[in-house]
């Protein structure tokens, strides 16, 4: 019983020790911890944390910089605009009449003066023909009473005959002449009515679609088909009022251009640059907008009336910038700062003024000079006098866990304003 005893203390001594080297393996419960007392907090860190005081112990923060650069900004608007067609005609008939057959099909590329549709003309062919026939009539009775007139005014000349006969010889001719000058007004008229049988493009373009067929009584004023001028076209869009007298002097200076994308769907940049034309000549008081348009060639046709498109126009440039990558500016309690690293390699946090942002590249009009190293990337932990380590510029700088946007800056595809000031 005695042994069983001893065994049973030996393990319970035994479960203790394990316990205790689990809970406590730096040993602080039993008198250790008294070691630490007095410490300072780097020596009792380095005492938890082995190593880590030498790791931290004159340690540099490496970076990714650029240089700043003098350079200008444009000032650019983005909006939504559609295509307009300079020309763009409802087709009518331009008398009653039968349909007598379509001369094109639709949408059908056609140009100008070609016949579209024919009435009936049978009847104004028939009344043409009786009035020419007038017409020899009368050319004939001129011609015998111009004959009667000479032979009747040698007889006066000789006593002959009275006067009064040439007179009357005289009067007839004129009526005869009278006559002819009616028949031809008249045959004028049946053209006229001729040409109205018949429906002609008035310009080159592209047909809609026929809303008549061969056989169909239409009277006078039916619509028969859409024609639309398919180039050159307008792209129409409209800008705030705020920016009217820079659309002006842009546009009275040509150099005011439109960068039109290929869709709005698709969110795609401006594919080209068209040249601005026109400036509407008011201001629309209900939206405080006023309408522009851009002249589109087209004559690949990529463009069709009625299609919405992104666009984005170049008012102006500001001159006389530093410029950076969006990146480099970090939003301050007081406003933007950049990290600047001066020549000892410390870090400098400097205050700036953004004067515009367009895409990833913002303007400093204030507080930061061409040619001066800011960090673009590893800036966000850093503060002033902190030691960097400057990276090899082998990789494009992209955005530090740390970079905000600026405040009240416009993302590249934005379908509003490009550029913003930011204050």
């Amino acid at each position: 019983m005695k042994a069983y005893t001893v065994a049973f203390a030996i393990l319970a001594l035994g479960g203790a020790v394990f316990a205790y080297v689990q809970l406590d393996p730096d040993g602080y419960l039993f008198g250790q911890a008294d070691s630490a007392v007095g410490q300072t907090p780097a020596a009792a860190q380095q005492k938890a944390d082995p190593g880590s005081g030498k790791s931290r112990k004159g340690q540099t923060a490496s970076v990714k910089v650029v240089t700043a650069r003098a350079g200008d900004l444009p000032v650019v608007r983005q909006t939504i605009g559609a295509v307009v067609a300079q020309n763009s005609t409802a087709l009518s008939s331009p008398a009653a009449g039968l349909v007598a057959s379509l001369k094109a099909i639709s949408r059908a590329q056609v140009k100008t003066g070609d016949i579209l549709l024919k009435l009936d003309d049978r009847a104004i062919v028939a009344t043409i023909a009786k009035d020419q026939a007038q017409l020899s009539k009368d050319s004939a009775v001129l011609k015998d009473a111009s004959a009667t007139y000479d032979s009747t005014q040698a007889l006066v000349s000789k006593g002959v005959v009275t006067t009064q006969a040439g007179t009357d010889a005289q009067a007839t001719v004129r009526e005869a002449q009278a006559s002819i000058d009616l028949d031809k007004a008249q045959i004028a008229v049946d053209q006229v009515t001729l040409a109205n049988t018949s429906v002609q493009a008035p310009f080159d373009g592209q047909l809609g679609v026929f809303l008549v067929s061969p056989g169909a009584f239409v009277a006078a004023g039916t619509p028969i088909v859409t024609l639309t001028q398919m180039k050159p076209l307008f792209v129409e869009f409209a800008l705030p009022q705020s920016d009217l007298a820079a659309a002006r002097t842009a546009l009275t200076a040509n150099t005011l251009a439109a960068g039109i994308g290929s869709s709005v769907a698709d969110g795609s940049s401006s594919d080209a640059t068209y040249p601005v034309v026109f400036l509407d000549n008011a201001v629309d008081g209900a939206s405080g907008t006023f309408k522009m348009r851009a002249l589109l060639a087209n004559d690949d046709l990529n463009f069709w009336p009625g299609q919405t498109l992104s666009v984005q126009v170049e008012l102006s440039r500001v001159p006389n910038l530093v410029l950076l990558p969006s990146v480099a500016v970090q939003p301050q309690a007081d406003g933007t700062a950049c990290y600047v690293v001066k020549a000892d390699n410390t870090v400098e946090v400097r205050k700036v003024t953004v004067a515009l942002q367009v895409g990833d590249e913002v303007g400093i009009s204030a507080g930061l000079s061409a040619g001066e190293i800011v960090i673009v990337e590893g800036q966000g932990a850093l503060s002033n006098g902190a030691r960097v380590t400057v990276a090899p510029p082998d990789a494009k700088a992209t955005p530090s866990a740390g970079a905000t946007p600026i405040p009240g800056a416009k993302a590249p595809n934005s379908r509003k304003s490009g550029t913003t000031a930011t204050p």
